[in-house]
């Protein structure tokens, strides 16, 4: 096809051009797309579980030891506030799940207000808790720092 058979098509080498350069825009784009969608997926995967009152944490606890036991590169941190806080009391079989999830990589906070509000001595919680100053807070920072927020 010479450059007269073009104009007779209605084409002409401008057009022409233009046509092949979004041609490789497009792919350039998909390139690009695909490289995008590959980066994210080898960021490491973090998951803040939220715990507001005492019957949430069964819930929660199941998620945080099928996550550290299934998925060990994916980081798992719990926040409790509220009524959440009383389940770093006493001995029973969720503090126990704690200490062995928290073995395996889990980070678990507890809101400071909460404690305050429900009269808990920051001494009675377990060592592997960290007291953070505000639940909510805690939570924002977290999705903030690429946390996905579940609830469970």
């Amino acid at each position: 096809m010479n450059r007269n058979d073009d104009k007779e098509c209605g084409f002409d080498s401008d057009r022409r051009s233009l046509v092949m350069l979004g041609g490789v825009a497009t792919v350039l784009g998909a390139a690009a797309s695909a490289s995008a969608q590959t980066s994210q997926s080898t960021r490491p995967l973090k998951i803040v579980l939220h715990v507001s009152d005492p019957d949430g944490w069964p819930p929660a606890l199941s998620n945080a030891r099928n996550l550290a036991q299934k998925y060990p590169a994916v980081k798992v941190r719990v926040i409790a506030d509220g009524g959440g806080v009383y389940g770093y009391q006493g001995s029973n079989d969720i503090v126990s799940v704690m200490s062995t999830t928290a073995k395996a990589g889990v980070e678990f906070q507890a809101c400071r207000n909460a404690l305050d509000e429900k009269q808990i001595p920051v001494t009675s919680l377990p060592p592997y808790v960290k007291v953070v100053p505000a639940g909510v807070i805690a939570l924002a920072e977290a999705q903030g720092e690429g946390y996905a927020y579940i609830k469970p």
